[in-house]
């Protein structure tokens, strides 16, 4: 199966006041052509900072991200995700906050 997404060893340190703050720890998973993932678990366990991660608005401390066999580095044009609360617009939809254009 054609691999579109390849997460390798990908760890995230935080510093805060006490120190650094370890948010995830070699996270390793392939993602096939065709197939749905769900990444899920209680709050503060790293979900979407490894979504931030694999988009590229987060730098990761350690690890590699491939899209479609292509070392990742930065943002991708490839990437995109919606956090699971729309928060652009409350009253749209995730669909119309997606879809939403400012006049030019």
């Amino acid at each position: 199966m054609e691999k579109i997404l390849e997460v390798k060893n990908v760890s995230k340190k935080y510093q805060n006041k006490e120190g650094e703050v370890l948010a995830i720890q070699n996270v390793n998973f392939r993602v096939g052509k065709g197939e749905f993932v769900s990444i899920i678990g209680p709050s503060g366990c790293g979900k979407s900072t490894l979504l931030s991660i694999i988009a590229g608005l987060e730098k990761k401390t350690s690890g590699e991200i491939y899209i479609e066999g292509e070392k990742m580095e930065g943002i991708s044009p490839k990437v995109g995700y919606m956090l699971q609360r729309d928060c652009l617009l409350e009253w749209r939809t995730i669909l119309s906050n997606t879809m939403f254009r400012t006049r030019n």
